[in-house]
């Protein structure tokens, strides 16, 4: 390398070095990068990463890397419309209400939460109480078929009755979640579906089929019974998530009738 090109790269070296340090600068503590002279902080990028990761993804460099160009991008966009007075609108101020409004709401419902943990013995004692309430009911093996319209329904009925198998029409037919286990809903008790659907399920024969089609909010359904059993309690280990998820949501109803009721609201 020549002397002459050997100082150009110096040169240039230096330029590149000095742009960085001014960057490094420039950039506040505890930002990952700064817009203009906003910060985007690193709690932000914290943040973001811990959502990513609940999701299935894997911390990594390029992960980190990506979400930050994405935080940068937004910064600007959101430095353009604030320009463009864009935030002033009156439908604007409006949805930004909204915006905060939920944002308040649930920051409180998690504090709430946060405050007033879920014990162990609450569960235990809920789990107790369910078995207790349940121990002489009837368990039922439920097949289901759901469709959009009546008309639908009644085509797949005079199939069944023909003797198509029920399994392959519900994978094959079926609008609801059960298809991809061939209708299969499992063991139920009559109180945890609609009642629209177990009164005409208690009074099955083992392996018969609804008359006629059942309207519900999701559709149309078709039922066959499976099996039926004396109720067989769950073991607390299994049953404990679904518990915790009742009672958290009660604790949440509860608290916000607490706060409406205290409210002076003029309707």
């Amino acid at each position: 390398m020549n002397r002459h090109l050997t100082n150009v790269f110096a040169a240039l070296l230096l330029a590149g070095l000095s742009a960085s340090l001014a960057h490094a600068q420039n950039k506040p503590a505890g930002a990952v990068a700064s817009v203009n002279g906003v910060a985007i902080p690193q709690a932000l990028l914290d943040q973001n990463v811990r959502v990513n990761i609940a999701q299935g993804q894997r911390d990594t460099p390029e992960l980190r890397q990506a979400i930050q160009d994405e935080l940068v991008t937004r910064e600007v966009l959101a430095q353009e419309s604030a320009r463009l007075g864009l935030d002033k609108a009156a439908e604007a101020q409006a949805q930004w209400a909204q915006v905060r409004q939920t944002f308040m709401v649930e920051i409180l419902l998690n504090d709430y939460a946060r405050r007033n943990p879920i014990t162990e013995d609450a569960l235990k004692a809920e789990f107790d109480r369910q078995i207790a309430a349940m121990k002489d009911e009837q368990q039922y093996r439920v097949s289901l078929i759901v469709t959009a319209t009546e008309a639908e329904a009644k085509a797949i009925l005079a199939r069944l009755r023909k003797g198509e198998s029920f399994s392959k029409l519900a994978s094959e037919l079926s609008i609801d979640p059960s298809k991809k286990s061939s209708g299969e809903v499992g063991w139920v008790v009559a109180a945890q579906i609609l009642p629209a659907i177990s009164n005409v399920m208690v009074n099955l024969a083992k392996g018969g089929l609804s008359a006629a089609p059942i309207q519900t909010p999701a559709g149309w359904n078709l039922i066959k019974l499976e099996d039926k059993r004396p109720f067989v309690a769950p073991s607390y280990e299994l049953a404990k998530n679904d518990i915790r998820q009742m009672l958290v949501q009660k604790q949440r109803f509860d608290y916000v009738k607490t706060l409406r009721d205290k409210a002076k609201v003029i309707q």
